[in-house]
This record gives structure tokens, C-alpha cells and sequence, in this order.
């Protein structure tokens, strides 16, 4: 086996392993690191979004999770008597721009089997069963020491970049001696997750059930399956609270025991962390690595997999172009931080909103500004500082958020979803077609950028597409598909380029 790679990732977790295919596909050369030999049996994320569905696709995994889950239908706050409290989010049928559904739960021990099996018949290499013990940064390259768990042999590798993507107790961030910061939320919950035995007839709607006795949140998930997550008293007994008589009494209000087998019921702290730092020198976190956040959103897994998206194409363009590293790597921290940060505050905020609904006798005495962060918050917002033009996204040319999915459409159906056409690199897309200057050419082809006149028609059966279509004539979009910026009256193609030009080449 080779000791030299471009990047090792510690940890095979879903994060980890898009990142590796993500890179696999780039061609890069890749180590995956992972001590567990195998997948975790039992569920633990449960929920994939639009935004990720289309980052699998990426890597060619869209499948994966497609054919194995569920749209979900919307969320509600309800009351101990199962009434709804306010507004519930309703999602059942939507399309977003990224041309997949906003939400779909999954069962994760199938979806994560089928993505080992492809990344084992890959270019990856993957050592399982081996623990990360040393980390020394070098000038040019990472030194990595690790252990195996069985045979206790120490090996010594070498990579242009390491990525931690081993979970909320990262080794990575340990050695790298990274501090966390603790974000105000510290409760234990008891997860359970069911298997129905029959169909039975339940709520295809998420909740948040507010009842002052004890906060629950029930999940339809993925049939045959059911989740629950039970607040644990201050002064319960864990070890009763885990006990199947109990469970089922919580339960009881949705199923007879006869109607379902438990797969599991375990404690879990639901924590909200932030790494102080998400990158040291050639050496970053991605994921529960960087972020731990309450489940209330069930945007743990998604946050991390946008990270593994941002930081992706950074790797590979500061491999190709010496010239753009800095201002590549430093930009995946002032991207993904203060972005996973509003994830992690505002799935607090639905939990103190869930509490507060549970205290207050008139739902309407609780505060309006909480109140606004509930499903509100489900609107993830678009990245705001970074390589963008001028630094700083501006909504009046889309910058910052993510440029709609083409797609082919048939009886008001999506056929055909056609981000391959925007490439793997750069991609220039105008109404009209370009002509690039010698320099402008020579810029862009490092870039690997694809330029696409969009037809009239394309726009016309896109709504999406047409909406923004309508800020400016040609979009610079990034290999995530975020876009840097677009022409218009105001701003010319030619200043769009010299910004990109300068910001990838700033030290």
C-alpha cells in the first residue's frame, strides 16, 4: 500500500465518505481512515434535504438515499393533547430550486452499507479497524501515525491535506488541540426507534410535542420505521427510563406494544458545540467533528455534508493551482463556520420554543421573537462572507446562494435532473454567448469552467431558472453551485472575472 496521498480523511461516517467520493471523482488520490469495521447497525441521522440530494448527486449517490426514503409531508408544535400549536410547516409535494424535495427521512444503516459497498469497489484506498494516534504538520505535506486495533502495528502516511471527519469525540481535533464552543444547550434525551409490524395508519407529519409533563418529538421516518425522542427528567433513573415497559408507556399514545418491535432506546446528550476553529493550517474538520447540534431541525447530517461540498472542490483546485491555496483553504472556515453556527442556534431556539409552548397556559403569551425562530428557522439561509464578488454576498445578484438545477420536465413532472451540465469545475452561463479574452480564456480553463448558453426555452419550463434569470445576463457559478456573482447594469462580465481573479489569488 502507497504512504503518500493528496488527502486522508479520518472517519467513514456518511460525512466522511461523501467527502472521499466527492474526491474520488475528481481524481485525486484518497485514504479513508475509519475504526469501526463496520457500519453502525442502528439509525442515527434520519433526515436528508433538498441541498444534500443534490450534493449526492455530485458524486453520483443520489440513488442511495432517493430509493430508500420518504418525502416528509411538513412539522407541527402540538400540545399534550396531540392539538396543533400555530402554524405548521407544510411541504408535502414542494420542489425547490435544487429539483429535489425539501425534506426526506431514510433509514441510515441501509443508505450507509450501500455507500461503503461503492466506495470499496473505488479508487479509495480504506483502512478499517485502524486508530488515528499522531498528527505532525510540516512544511509541505501532514504526517499521520495510526494504529491497528487488532494486530497493534503502527504505520506512518503522508498527505498534502487531512480531514477530520471522525464524530463529536474527534481524535482529529484533539491533537490539533482545538477548542469548542458550548452554545447553551446541554439536555439527555432518550432516542427510540421502532419497527412497525403492520401498516398502521399515523401522522406523515413531523412534531414537536409540547407537553409541560415531558418534551417528545415524534418522527414518521422511513417506513416500516417510527422514531421517538423523550426529554429525560432531572430526576429520572436512566436505567429505568431505557427499560421496554417504559418505552412503551411513552409510546403508548401512538402504538400498542403488539404493533411494533423496538430496534433500540438510547441515551443521548443532545449537545450544541462549535469548533473555534474548523481548519489548522492543511488540516480541517467537517461535521459533528466541527459542529454538534440538537436534532430539532434534523440538520446535523446536512450541515455536514455542505460542509464536505464547500471544502471538496477547495482541495482539488489547491492541488491544480499552487497560486489560488490560501485563499481557497481560508475560505472554507469563513464560509462553513458562521453557516453551521445559524444551524446549531436555531435548532436551540426550536427546543427553548418547545419549552416555552409547554410552560405558557395561552400559547399566545409566549415571545413573538421565539415564536419566529421555529419553523422559520427551517429556511436555511444562503452563505454570506467568502468568495464571492466584492467578499460579501449580495442577493440582488444571487451571490451566496446556490444556482437553480437544470432540469427536464414532462406532464409537470421532473424527468431528468441535468446538473452535469454545469460540469465539475467553474461554470460560466449567460443568455447570450461569450467571447473571452486570450487572458479571460487562460483565467478560466484553470478554473476547469464550462460555459453554457442557456436556450429560451430551458428558462421558460424552469421557474426557478426564470426568477433568476431575471437579476443579470451571466452567472459565474462555483463547482458547489453557489454563485460568485452575475453581469447587469451595474457590474460588467469583465469586473466579475478581475474579482474572482483577485480573490482566488490573495494571500
Amino acid at each position: 500500500m502507497d504512504k503518500n496521498f493528496d488527502v486522508v480523511i479520518i472517519g467513514l461516517g456518511p460525512v466522511g465518505s461523501l467527502l472521499a467520493a466527492l474526491l474520488n471523482e475528481a481524481g485525486l488520490k484518497v485514504l479513508g481512515i475509519e475504526k469501526d469495521k463496520e457500519i453502525f447497525q442502528l439509525p442515527r441521522a434520519i433526515t436528508i434535504n433538498d441541498e444534500s440530494l443534490r450534493i449526492m448527486q455530485s458524486a453520483g449517490l443520489e440513488h442511495v438515499y432517493s430509493e430508500n426514503s420518504t418525502p416528509v409531508e411538513g412539522a407541527e408544535f402540538i400540545n399534550s393533547e396531540h392539538q396543533r400549536i400555530g402554524e405548521a410547516l407544510k411541504i408535502k409535494g414542494l420542489i425547490t430550486q435544487n429539483a429535489w424535495n425539501p425534506i426526506s427521512f431514510f433509514h441510515q444503516p441501509t443508505t450507509d452499507q450501500n455507500i461503503r459497498n461503492i466506495l470499496e469497489d473505488s479508487e479509495i484506498e480504506i483502512l478499517l479497524e485502524e486508530n488515528l494516534i499522531d498528527i505532525q504538520q510540516k512544511e509541505s505535506v501532514v504526517e499521520i501515525e495510526t494504529e491497528n486495533l487488532i494486530t497493534n502495528k503502527k504505520s506512518l502516511f503522508t498527505s498534502n491535506f487531512l480531514v477530520g471527519a471522525d464524530g463529536s469525540s474527534s481524535t482529529v481535533r484533539n491533537l490539533l488541540a482545538i477548542e469548542q464552543e458550548d452554545l447553551d444547550y446541554n439536555r439527555e434525551w432518550v432516542v427510540v426507534d421502532v419497527k412497525l409490524k403492520e401498516e398502521i395508519a399515523m401522522s406523515q407529519m413531523a412534531a414537536q410535542i409540547c407537553d409541560p409533563k415531558r418534551l417528545a418529538t415524534y418522527i414518521p421516518a422511513h417506513l416500516p420505521y417510527k422514531r421517538w425522542e423523550f426529554l429525560i427528567l432531572d430526576d429520572e433513573d436512566k436505567k429505568e427510563i431505557e427499560k421496554e415497559e417504559t418505552i412503551q408507556r411513552l409510546i403508548e399514545p401512538w402504538l400498542k406494544p403488539d404493533q411494533y418491535s423496538i430496534l433500540r432506546s438510547a441515551i443521548y446528550k443532545f449537545h450544541a458545540v462549535l469548533a473555534k476553529d474548523f481548519k489548522v493550517q492543511n488540516c480541517f474538520l467537517i461535521g459533528d467533528a466541527a459542529h454538534q447540534t440538537p436534532p430539532f431541525m434534523g440538520e446535523g447530517m446536512n450541515t455536514g455534508f455542505r460542509d464536505a461540498s464547500n471544502l471538496a472542490w477547495k482541495l482539488v483546485l489547491a492541488l491544480k493551482e499552487k497560486d489560488f491555496v490560501t485563499a481557497l483553504l481560508n475560505s472554507y472556515q469563513t464560509e462553513r463556520r458562521p453557516h453551521a453556527q445559524f444551524i446549531v442556534e436555531n435548532s436551540v431556539s426550536i427546543g427553548k420554543l418547545m419549552a416555552a409552548y409547554a410552560a405558557a397556559e395561552n400559547p399566545d403569551d409566549v415571545p413573538e421573537e421565539l415564536v419566529n425562530k421555529g419553523y422559520a428557522s427551517y429556511i436555511i439561509p444562503n452563505l454570506h462572507e467568502g468568495l464571492f464578488f466584492g467578499g460579501i454576498a449580495d442577493p440582488s445578484m444571487g451571490s451566496g446562494s446556490l444556482f437553480p438545477q437544470f432540469i427536464e420536465i414532462k406532464k409537470n413532472k421532473i424527468i431528468k435532473r441535468k446538473d452535469n451540465l454545469l460540469g465539475s469545475g467553474f461554470a460560466i452561463i449567460s443568455k447570450k454567448e461569450i467571447e473571452l479574452s486570450r487572458e479571460e480564456e487562460d483565467f478560466y480553463n484553470k478554473l476547469n469552467t464550462k460555459i453554457i448558453t442557456i436556450e429560451e426555452d430551458q428558462i421558460l419550463q424552469n421557474h426557478w431558472l426564470s426568477s433568476y434569470m431575471q437579476m443579470g445576463e451571466t452567472f459565474i457559478v462555483r463547482p458547489d453551485k453557489y454563485i460568485f456573482g452575475c453581469s447587469s447594469d451595474r457590474v460588467s462580465f469583465q469586473e466579475l472575472t478581475i474579482d474572482l481573479k483577485n480573490r482566488l489569488r490573495a494571500r
